[in-house]
């Protein structure tokens, strides 16, 4: 993939706001309001220890892709990849959502959220990683997709 060019300082985001350019040599680009930076690196809080590592390093540091992929140790288009799904979860806030009604989802449908939102990991990963059953895992997805899609009693309704 090639190197990312943001670096937030140089660019004023810290101070003035404004939009940063990520963008990746070969055409694809991610244009991101200093506004969406700072939500980014404060719901970056709800990832793993190393995800959040990945993000942090692009959003705070501008690190390029080659550059955090021999810190990872991981191939440079797979860390690429990687952060922008991770990127693109963290701003969809169908996560987000799923924290506001807990009480509604409760523990394990939380955890199925995450592991499915922010993770991206199958049905069968899930149910392995929460020691459960896959029809468990699916019937907390079912509810999960009904929240979402607003068709869930809430306390707000």
């Amino acid at each position: 993939m090639g190197k990312v060019r943001l670096n937030l300082e140089s660019a004023g985001l810290r101070d003035k706001g404004g939009a940063a350019d990520a963008a990746v040599s070969g055409g694809a680009s991610l244009h991101l309001a200093a506004e969406e930076v700072r939500l980014l690196q404060r719901r970056a809080e709800i990832l793993g220890v190393a995800d959040r590592a990945l993000v942090l390093m692009y959003l705070e540091k501008g690190t390029c892709f080659s550059d955090i992929a021999r810190i990872a140790g991981r191939n440079e288009a797979n860390v690429a990849r990687r952060i922008h799904k991770l990127l693109a979860r963290l701003l969809d806030g169908k996560y987000i959502t799923c924290l506001r009604h807990r009480a509604v989802l409760g523990k394990l449908n939380l955890a199925i959220a995450k592991d499915r939102l922010i993770e991206g990991l199958s049905v069968r990963q899930i149910a392995a990683r929460r020691r459960t059953t896959i029809y468990r895992v699916r019937s907390g997805l079912l509810k999960i997709r009904l929240l979402l899609d607003g068709r869930l009693k809430t306390e707000d309704d």
